[in-house]
This record gives structure tokens, sequence and C-alpha cells, in this order.
């Protein structure tokens, strides 16, 4: 095995210790089951299989769940950014950061927050008893939440959607823009109007007047 494989190996039974360890009170305290392994995706539907003695590669999403009826919660450990987080599940669709639940309930939410650049078994064992610790203090508001909680946590949730979308749409027209701004100085006119043309309707003026000049200088140039 190599020194990789021995690191993500290492690290993913520290994990899923950790997480039995620290979890169990969801079993013996409210009646959850419990699987863990690794997770793969077959068909659009998430497979945990146990981890036994094979070789892990450098990619890999290790998951620890608890289960009860329609309900769950999942404390999740990948490879990329060795990210740890924690979901919980009310129907199988809708899934929640156990954060964002608190957040829902007014309620100081830091220590139920994922954790990235998790690298070893002190900073796993660390960051699994701040999350299960803060979820056994917060189990009446994340495991039993009344419906208007959670209509408000999806309502938080889909304005915090809109407001990343209109971020990334912002980010990706001031490209664009600085894109035609280049050209317009290489006086690539065809150019600054490919990039600029389709996006008209968000332009800010000093925008509209660059692609104006551009319809123009272009169509003076295909005259003479």
């Amino acid at each position: 095995m190599s020194k990789t494989q021995l690191s993500a190996n290492e690290l993913l039974r520290c994990f899923f210790s950790e997480c039995e360890r620290h979890f169990r009170f969801l079993e013996e305290r409210y009646g959850y089951s419990f699987i863990c392994g690794l997770a793969e995706y077959q068909k659009n539907y998430k497979i945990i299989k146990p981890l036994n003695d094979q070789k892990v590669d450098g990619s890999f999403l290790a998951v620890t769940r608890y289960e009860k009826d329609e309900r769950a919660i999942e404390i999740c450990f990948g490879n990329e950014q060795f990210l740890i987080e924690a979901y919980t599940f009310y129907n199988p669709f809708d899934r929640f950061e156990l954060s964002e639940i608190l957040t829902a309930a007014r309620k100081d939410n830091e220590q139920l927050a994922g954790d990235w650049g998790v690298t070893n078994p002190e900073l796993i064992q660390k960051t699994i008893l701040r999350i299960a610790s803060s979820l056994q203090d917060q189990a009446h508001i994340i495991l039993e939440p009344k419906p208007k909680l959670l209509a408000r946590a999806m309502t938080i949730r889909n304005a915090r959607l809109e407001q990343s979308i209109r971020q990334k749409h912002n980010d990706t027209l001031k490209s664009i823009c600085e894109d035609a701004a280049s050209a317009y100085r290489e006086k690539n006119y065809c150019r600054v109007i490919q990039l600029l043309e389709p996006h008209k309707n968000y332009l800010q003026k000093a925008d509209i007047k660059k692609l104006n000049r551009a319809k123009k200088y272009l169509l003076s140039a295909q005259q003479q």
C-alpha cells in the first residue's frame, strides 16, 4: 500500500470510529439505526459500501448515516478539501446542513458548521466531537423541528441560493465586460459584439455605449 493510500485508509478508519463513538447517542437515546461506509452513486442512487480491507485511492466520500423512518443524519468526509460536514434529512429528498436548521431557529450555529483541511486524526477527533456535542445539545431542535422552522430554513436556503446565482451572474458579466473592453481597445469590434450582445439587457451604460459604437464602427467598415 502506498503512503497516500495508507494515509487515506488511516483517516477513514479514524473518521468511522470517532463517528460511531460520539454519535452513538442517536442509537441509544433516539432509536436511530446506523450504517457507514464509502459512498458510490449508481443510476443517481447513493450506495454506501462498508470499508473493509480494500485499498482506497485518492478519491473518496465517507458517510456515517443514522436513519429513523424517513429521517436521517449524515456525517460526510471527502477527499475534496478534506471536508467534514453534517446533514439532516426529514424526507428522502431535502437535505439541510445542521447549521442551517439552527440558523432558522435563530440559534448559534458555529459549533455545527463543517470544517475543511481535516488531514490528520487529531483534527478528525476534534471536529467530530465538536459536531456531535453540539447536536446532542440541540437535539430537540434538529431532530424534531416544527413545520414553521423547516419552512423558515427552506426560505433562508432559497434566498441564499438566489444570492449565489446572482453573484455568479455578476462575476460572469464582469469577466465578459473586461474581455469586451480589451477587444474594443484592440478594435476587434466583432468580438465586442459577440461578447456583449447576448447580455445587453444587463449591461451598464458604459458597456452599452461600447456595444453601440462597436456596431457603428463595424457597419461603417462594411460600407466602405
